[in-house]
């Protein structure tokens, strides 16, 4: 693979490759309001996005390993076909393996698109993944991000998965952070044996740790920075599930690549398919699709 994108993909002030860290290539969009998003090839990984005012909205651990044999902590991870434990690694192989940068726009109304993709190799096919492709298709606004994400079964057989867009978003102070939006719904407590309940708070805070699926969630939800009086909109379409996920003060410091206070300055909220997979015929695809805008006093 080269290691730079091609002149048809380079969009002069709006689309560049660079390198990033420990020379892992990134890509930076970059919309005429100064709105901002780093992806890298490694994992179709989005590790920044700053809207017009220059806030940044994603947590990205500082101790967080830039091999190309390893995960990256923070940002959003790209979960698929594997949520969680099973017979994959867990969380599955797309967010490990190098994703290919193959269209890039600036849209009329000023708006930056980038798409990347990913197709099954001799090292997907030996986990029983069939013929696939599928692509993430980001577009930047100046408040706004928008990620859609497409796969496409071009096997012979049906196949059944799991997904999510495993978002770490940057709060002030975690003891300050809600969640909205998950008041009665089902959930899946993993920490309690995947015991299953239903959400009696209108505003989800943390006090410990947290890791809840949200089943059949509602296709809008929002996080509260009170501290900085700062709310990111969550809205979903195609992805039934919703995650939320902070790992306290011991699972931190069990965590190679996560600092022992990170906790205070993260929560995931995750869009996905994951109670229920994805099943798809041969020849069929699926579509899902979540845009993060921010309402805050900046912008």
């Amino acid at each position: 693979m080269n290691d730079k994108i091609s002149g048809q993909l380079s969009i002069p002030g709006r689309v560049a490759e660079v390198s990033g860290n420990n020379g892992l290539q990134k890509l930076v969009l970059t919309h005429p309001s100064g709105a901002q998003v780093e992806i890298y090839r490694h994992g179709a990984h989005i590790t920044s996005w700053r809207t017009a005012a220059g806030v940044e909205q994603l947590f990205l651990s500082p101790q967080s390993h830039f091999r190309a044999d390893r995960p990256i902590r923070g940002g959003i991870p790209v979960v698929f076909p594997q949520f969680g434990d099973g017979p994959l690694p867990k969380h599955g192989f797309a967010r490990v393996l190098p994703w290919t940068p193959v269209a890039s726009t600036e849209n009329a109304d000023g708006a930056v698109t980038l798409t990347f993709q990913l197709e099954d190799s001799p090292m997907t096919r030996a986990t029983g993944a069939p013929a696939f492709c599928t692509r993430l298709y980001l577009e930047l606004q100046p408040t706004a991000l928008t990620v859609t994400w497409t796969v496409l079964n071009r096997g012979h057989n049906p196949w059944a998965f799991t997904c999510a867009l495993h978002t770490y978003f940057r709060v002030a102070d975690i003891g300050r952070t809600g969640v909205e939006g998950l008041q009665g719904i089902s959930l899946v407590d993993s920490l309690r044996e995947d015991r299953r309940e239903v959400e009696s708070r209108p505003q989800i805070r943390f006090g410990e740790e947290v890791d809840r699926v949200y089943v059949a969630a509602p296709n809008r939800l929002a996080v509260i920075d009170e501290m900085e009086r700062r709310r990111v909109v969550i809205e979903k379409t195609g992805m039934a599930d919703a995650v939320v996920w902070n790992p306290w003060i011991d699972k931190s410091k069990r965590m190679e690549d996560f600092g022992d206070e990170d906790y205070q300055k993260m929560v995931c909220v995750e869009t996905g398919n994951i109670d229920v997979p994805v099943r798809l015929a041969p020849g069929t695809d699926w579509i899902g699709s979540t845009r993060f805008s921010n309402e805050d006093g900046r912008k």
